[in-house]
Order: structure tokens, then sequence, then C-alpha cells
């Protein structure tokens, strides 16, 4: 019974030294720097400055970690700065689509932003804005008529 005890015991104590060893992230570290460079490349200097710098401060904290020899930590690095950079480049080609979607709305109407627009002009005098005067009216004409109608150089309709 002793010398299965050992074998077993032997065989246990060499899984575990297999087990120890892990290998190197360098696959995660290359996919991390892949991110972070497409985050640079989508805008995240600009729209995502958080997440950007926090991936890289964690890709550099990776490599720290690398060259200490700590393999897991490593990993774990590398993994939340391919997280945060991923996320940069989501919030970037958002804020890069809402720009582009705002200048085709402002393209499409051009009056859009402006106060009172899309009324016609006898709305707009109902609703000039205070202190304002309203137009008065051509010398000679009756005061029925609305500014709305045709109207000739001499003021007459």
């Amino acid at each position: 019974m002793g010398w299965r005890a050992a074998v077993i015991l032997s065989a246990s104590l060499g899984l575990a030294a297999c087990a120890g060893s892990v290998p190197p992230p360098t696959a995660q570290l290359g996919a991390s720097a892949q991110a972070i460079q497409q985050a640079e490349r989508a805008g995240a200097l600009e729209h995502a400055p958080a997440e950007f710098q926090s991936a890289r401060e964690k890709l550099a904290a990776a490599d720290a970690a690398m060259r200490e020899d700590e393999r897991t930590e490593a990993r774990r690095l590398a993994e939340q700065a391919q997280a945060d950079a991923e996320l940069a480049t989501v919030r970037s080609q958002r804020a890069t689509a809402q720009q582009a979607a705002s200048a085709v709305r402002t393209l499409a109407n051009p009056n859009a932003g402006m106060p009172n627009a899309g009324m016609t002009g006898a709305a707009r005098q109902d609703r000039a804005p205070a202190g304002s005067a309203a137009p008065l009216a051509p010398s000679g004409m009756s005061g029925t008529s609305t500014w709305d109608s045709p109207r000739t150089l001499e003021g007459t309709p």
C-alpha cells in the first residue's frame, strides 16, 4: 500500500507543477494592443478619452507584469485593457454617428434650429419676440389687409 501512495503523491506533485506554469499571454497582449490602435483610429482620444487612457494604462501594467513573470496578472490586465479599448471604440463610433446624423438633419431642414421656423407670415407676427415692433402697414392701405397677400410696389394688392 505504501508504494501506491508514493505513486499517487508523485503524480499529484507532477500535475501541480504543470498546472502552475501558466503560458505567457502574448496573444492577449497583441489583441489588446490592436484594440487600442482601433480605438485611436475611431477617434477615442476625442470621444472617449477616459476609457482610452484606462486601456493604455492597463496594457502598460500588463507589460510590466510580464517583465516580472506574473503571467496570470498580465493576462487579466491585458483582457481589461482590451475591454476598455473596445468600449472606447464603441463610444467613439456612437459619437461620430450622432454627429453625422445631426449634420444630415441640418442639411435636410436648415431652418430646424431657428425660432419660429416653419411658420407662415401671419403666425410669425403673432409670435414676434417681446419688445419687437410689428411692421406697420404701408400708407394708404386699410387695416383689414393681411401681410400674406401679394403686393405691388405701390403697396396695393
